[in-house]
């Protein structure tokens, strides 16, 4: 079933004609993700860019590249000192204290729900139980980055830099590299 008809109609009513292009500023939204927002608990933290949550479900935070973390037989990592794993005890360490197990976290997805390894793509939300007016979700994605815990992620997955934060998580990368914050000081 297509709806490009239904949407030519819709468009051609909210433009009558000679309205010129004043109409065409009316944003159209479509959502195109790949599944709902829902909310779920953390279980635990396996490194700095990946949980797991209480069902079960491996969840890979969307957009950032956290160090790995070191253990013998790694075969990306000679010592905990490489520079594939330079700071990857701390950005695991940093996910657990900002979304220890237990924490409820709001997942929202992307065009792709399903990484490589068939892991959940999604960026993350600490949800705040409380309910004080006014404070705001911690954005798990983008702190993480911006405290230097991670980098945009921009590898060789074809739609990396399409994802609808990548401007966003770019912003917060730069003003991490300006101030030297975690990796940025300490590994590269």
């Amino acid at each position: 079933m297509t709806y490009r008809p239904f949407l030519a109609l819709l468009l051609a009513a909210c433009c009558p004609p000679g309205s010129g292009d004043s109409c065409r500023e009316i944003p159209i939204v479509v959502n195109a993700w790949c599944d709902n927002a829902r909310e779920s608990k953390v279980l635990e933290i396996v490194d700095g860019d990946t949980l797991t949550m209480e069902d079960g479900e491996s969840v890979r935070i969307l957009g950032i590249d956290a160090p790995e973390k070191y253990y013998e037989g790694h075969s990306e990592c000679s010592s905990d000192e490489s520079a594939t794993c330079c700071y990857g005890e701390e950005a695991g360490a940093e996910l657990e204290s900002i979304a220890p197990p237990g924490t409820t976290v709001r997942m929202e997805f992307d065009l792709e729900c399903k990484g490589v390894y068939e892991r959940t793509l999604a960026y993350l939300f600490v949800v705040n139980e409380e309910g004080e007016e006014g404070e705001e979700e911690l954005f798990i994605n983008q702190w993480l980055i911006e405290e230097g815990f991670a980098r945009v992620y921009s590898s060789d997955v074809g739609q990396a830099r399409e994802i609808r934060y990548y401007s966003r998580f770019q912003e917060a990368q730069s003003r991490s590299q300006a101030n030297q914050k975690g990796l940025w000081g300490e590994c590269l």
